[in-house]
């Protein structure tokens, strides 16, 4: 009886943190925040304590959730983000680099957005290239807060997508745009090439055309990278 029920447990629990995981998702949970108390969470899943538990165990294995006994479970930032940015601080990417990061992430995101998109995604995305054309239109520019409503754009997109794993990743390659975009939206003319090719991904997106949102995309990042490759060269010569 008990050979029939046993093989069953790992499956159950399995699914369990699989439940787990989309309710972190779906209430937008972050790392350093703590889930619900187990008893709530329990009954949310409908599922018995112990049964609760075993899967919060395969999520802190996985490196998704630390258990801390007496203060509660919280969400942890995945461990191959933590390594991501372990390197990121431990040493100095190069510019190449960086921008491979951004295209292997950013070219499939834009692809699944435009598949994915709602009009409310859409008017988002309109608002923050909006905001970019008032800050681009104001003298002296505001490059600080330019190349934050950049990196906004770029990462609402990927958030659209809805990969897990991506946004698992999105403080990450939040940095990794910041250092990708400390220099080139600073050069002349580069901020109106940059503005013209994010109304071309968003016109791609909005009609739903996801292989023209991505080769769009690819070529924005790589436009990027030339332009900060030629001015570090610059900068090296000096």
């Amino acid at each position: 009886m008990m050979s029939a029920v046993t093989p069953l447990a790992p499956q159950r629990a399995a699914r369990i943190a699989t439940q787990l995981v989309e309710l972190i998702d779906l209430q937008k949970l972050s790392p350093g925040d703590r889930l619900p108390p187990e008893r709530q969470l329990a009954d949310l899943l409908e599922v018995s304590r112990p049964s609760l538990r075993e899967a919060l165990h395969i999520l802190q294995a996985q490196g998704l959730v630390q258990i801390k006994h007496g203060q509660g479970t919280f969400v942890q930032e995945p461990i191959v983000a933590q390594e991501l940015r372990a390197s990121m601080m431990a040493t100095t990417h190069g510019l190449n680099e960086l921008f491979d990061a951004r295209q292997v992430l950013e070219v499939p995101a834009s692809k699944w957005a435009a598949e994915k998109a709602s009009k409310e995604d859409i008017r988002l995305l309109r608002a923050t290239l909006n905001q970019i054309e008032t800050v681009t239109a104001t003298s002296p520019i505001d490059y600080d807060q330019l190349q934050i409503l950049d990196a906004k754009f770029h990462l609402t997109i990927v958030g659209i997508a809805e990969n897990r794993f991506i946004n698992q990743t999105l403080n990450v390659l939040q940095d990794v745009m910041k250092m990708s975009m400390e220099t080139t939206l600073r050069l002349p003319g580069r901020s109106d090439v940059s503005k013209s090719e994010h109304t071309a991904i968003l016109a791609a997106i909005e009609s739903g055309d996801g292989d023209l949102a991505s080769q769009l995309t690819l070529q924005h990042i790589n436009g990027a990278r030339l332009v900060a490759l030629a001015d570090a060269k610059e900068k090296n010569k000096s």
